[in-house]
């Protein structure tokens, strides 16, 4: 897993998917030939990285709008990699989040929406319950996105979009499905 980590570390996001493939192919080869337990073994030590990974950007959601580009695509990816991996998500269950979030951005853009906090308000509560709705499969999108949301602004808005879009982006570049 030390390679994971080096991955992680420099941001090669792509390399890094390629080899939890990898690691996701082994485990159910190792499952086909009914070796559960070393499978076992590398699926814990799988989930041990995401949930490590996840873990450390916990702390950072405080200052999202603070991140570089590259530190919120790197919480993206984990974040991505939380859900898909470990909790099994499926693209379904974020789709209403980010249709919702393509409409907040589009009235930004097009200038009808000066005070996005009512959106971001149902935003929020729509998380909450798709979250226990879903047996928590996003709650990691929730735990991260509710510090995040009640700090957006119609100037600052894009930031969130651009981070809910590459969460979807690297759900279905880990294997994410409908």
């Amino acid at each position: 897993m030390n390679d994971l980590e080096e991955l992680l570390r420099r941001g090669e996001f792509i390399e890094l998917g390629k080899e939890i493939e990898k690691i996701k192919q082994i485990i159910n080869d190792l499952r086909r030939n009914r070796k559960h337990n070393e499978a076992n073994k590398i699926e814990n030590e799988l989930r041990d990285f995401i949930n490590k990974a996840f873990e450390d950007i916990k702390d950072e959601t405080e200052r999202f709008l603070e991140l570089s580009p590259e530190e919120r695509l790197r919480m993206a990816f984990i974040l991505a990699a939380k859900t898909t991996v470990v909790e099994g998500m499926k693209t379904t269950q974020i789709r209403k989040i980010l249709s919702m979030s393509n409409g907040i951005f589009k009235g930004i853009k097009t200038k009808k929406l000066k005070d996005i906090s009512p959106e971001i308000a149902k935003m929020r509560y729509i998380l909450a319950y798709t979250a226990s709705r879903h047996r928590n499969q996003i709650t990691p999108i929730l735990e991260v996105s509710d510090k995040i949301l009640p700090k957006l602004t119609v100037e600052n808005y894009e930031a969130f979009h651009d981070f809910l879009q590459a969460i979807v982006a690297y759900h279905r570049f880990l294997g994410g499905r409908d």
